[in-house]
């Protein structure tokens, strides 16, 4: 996973997960029908991503996410301060309904495209912005990241939100006051302001459709429904209701991103018959010996850490195999915040900034990774300190 980062050579990033889990057949770490077997479990998460991918680029090439960029440039008033408050309120709300991998890989090029009047250094800001709301904001909801479907297949909306609403709004607030202050100087001047034209019927509808994928995937978990199914039938509505070319929105889904996901679904596979899950969970035990904000600390904070050793899906997988085997669902509360946010400390964390790096080398962007590294290392205790504070009052 640190080789999906740094990338060497310039080859794509599905090419080492994979090549690490051939490795671990080859050495006996793993059988094929066991590998097989990890990859084809997981097929609701799957589903899901392909669906987000099909909704995004539904909302992308009918223009919705080109009017929404419109409107908020215009509503700036020429302020790049302002300007960026709009852009990271909006990325939080379409993380909260579409999911993080739709806001990285939809948001991030219209932004790009926007800010290109200024030079790329005064843009990064905002790009910066466009990933970190991503994985901030999607801890909040239970279909805002893929990774809270693995933990909680079948959550329970209501007390799902009691115990991670809060947090995720004070979360979003204190992400952004932080990149405000780092970027106090990066985010001065003025530009141009164009009024924004309306939006098209096409982008109407597609957004019409969007709002109501939402609403299905509340009703479908009140009817413990996979959501993935739910996703993907909505991806084929957007399309055709907004009137996409199916060969453009092809374009959009990221096939090598599957590849990636199966070969991190395997490794992760090995390192659980290796004895990780039996591990973690006794430490889980002896840390809940010291009470309830220590066994939540432990939780979050350790499934931060190696969400960014092992990226964040993978250990989302071996959380849900603790959940099974916890008392509770509380503490399931912890690990999908340390899963969610822990991520932002680098760029191999979670789908969302892997998905937002490619994006923006497309565009010949380049992304300092120690740049990203200090932002994170800002942000993530912050954020994952004041939810675990939450949890321990909200038993």
């Amino acid at each position: 996973m640190a080789l999906v980062g740094l990338r060497p050579w310039r080859l794509s990033p599905w090419i080492w997960p994979a090549l690490g889990a051939t490795i671990a057949i080859a050495l006996g770490r793993e059988r094929v029908f066991d590998a097989a077997t990890a990859v084809a479990q997981q097929w609701n998460v799957l589903l899901f991503i392909l669906g987000l991918m099909g909704l995004a680029a539904a909302a992308e090439e009918s223009g919705a996410f080109a009017w929404i960029t419109d409107v908020l440039l215009e509503r700036a008033g020429g302020s790049r301060r302002r300007l960026f408050v709009l852009l990271f309120v909006t990325g939080a709300a379409l993380t909260l309904v579409l999911s993080n991998d739709a806001t990285a890989i939809g948001l991030t090029p219209i932004v790009y495209r926007s800010l290109m009047s200024a030079s790329a250094d005064d843009a990064m800001p905002f790009l910066f912005g466009c990933t970190f709301v991503a994985d901030t904001a999607s801890f909040g909801l239970p279909f805002a990241n893929p990774a809270n479907v693995l933990i909680l297949p079948h959550a329970r909306f209501l007390p799902y939100i009691a115990h991670l609403g809060p947090p995720q709004v004070l979360a979003i607030a204190l992400n952004l006051a932080l990149f405000l202050a780092l970027f106090r100087s990066r985010l001065r001047g003025r530009y141009e302001v164009r009024d924004a034209a309306p939006p098209s019927a096409p982008a109407v509808r597609t957004l019409v459709v969007v709002a109501s994928v939402a609403v299905a995937y509340i009703a479908a978990m009140e009817l413990r429904i996979p959501l993935g199914p739910v996703a993907a039938v909505g991806a084929l509505a957007a399309i055709v209701i907004g009137r996409v070319e199916p060969q453009a929105a092809l374009r959009h889904v990221s096939w090598s991103t599957f590849a990636l996901l199966a070969g991190v679904f395997v490794l992760l596979d090995a390192i659980a018959r290796a004895g990780f899950v039996d591990w973690a969970l006794r430490e889980l035990e002896h840390a809940a010996r010291h009470g309830v904000l220590a066994a939540d600390a432990w939780a979050a904070f350790g499934s931060a850490i190696v969400s960014n050793v092992l990226n964040n899906l993978p250990v989302a997988v071996a959380s849900s195999y603790v959940v099974a085997h916890a008392p509770s669902e509380h503490l399931a509360y912890a690990l999908i915040a340390g899963v969610d946010l822990g991520p932002n400390l680098t760029t191999a964390g979670s789908l969302a900034t892997i998905l937002w790096m490619g994006s923006l080398r497309k565009r010949g962007v380049h992304v300092n990774a120690w740049e990203y590294i200090k932002l994170g290392l800002i942000v993530v205790p912050v954020t994952i300190g004041v939810t675990v504070l939450w949890l321990w009052l909200v038993p």
